[in-house]
């Protein structure tokens, strides 16, 4: 039995570790279909894997955003996050709109970390959202864009917010506090 097929999560997370540590992109088959795994932590290691891998399968994880599974699309956002492509702006500003919120949150914290100027409005529409986690992080992304109209819109969010993780966000980044992403 193969390593990634064994029973135990901690050596299948082990086994994509180490293939991770070579940045070999003939292994993105073993890295996607890891996504898929029933264990969160060897899901997580096969994100930090692929983000690894980067440019040459940025495509791959792009289409994973419309994935059926909600996991799998938090997951494509999450390594979308760490590789910065900026040709994943546009179907990460999709994914802002996900029915889940885990992946409205993953895809703002992308946003942030990527530092496109494009996001900005999309990210001020997000304030508006249900989930306090997914108004909180685009607050944060906001302040990484230091775009003028989304610190307005956390101005005003923050006159009518309850929700103490996103006031302390927003204060955070109203007072300059928040490093730049640039």
């Amino acid at each position: 039995m193969q390593a990634r097929q064994s029973p135990d999560p901690h050596i299948r997370r082990y086994s994509l570790y180490l293939l991770g540590r070579a940045h070999d992109p003939r292994d993105r088959e073993i890295f996607l279909s890891a996504l898929r795994d029933p264990d969160k932590g060897v899901r997580a290691q096969a994100t930090v894997a692929l983000a690894g891998l980067g440019e040459p399968v940025v495509d791959d994880i792009i289409s994973l955003l419309s994935d059926g599974d909600w996991r799998v699309r938090y997951r494509a956002a999450e390594a979308l996050k760490g590789m910065k492509a900026r040709r994943s702006v546009d179907p990460l500003i999709r994914a802002l709109s996900d029915e889940k919120d885990h992946v409205r949150y993953m895809a703002a914290k992308a946003l942030g970390e990527i530092g496109d100027d494009n996001a900005a409005a999309p990210l001020a529409a997000c304030l508006d959202d249900d989930n306090p986690y997914v108004r909180k992080a685009a607050v944060l992304s906001i302040g990484r864009l230091g775009d003028r109209a989304g610190m307005d819109a956390i101005r005003r969010l923050v006159e009518r917010e309850r929700e103490e993780i996103v006031l302390e966000a927003a204060r955070t980044v109203l007072a300059g506090s928040l490093p730049s992403g640039r």
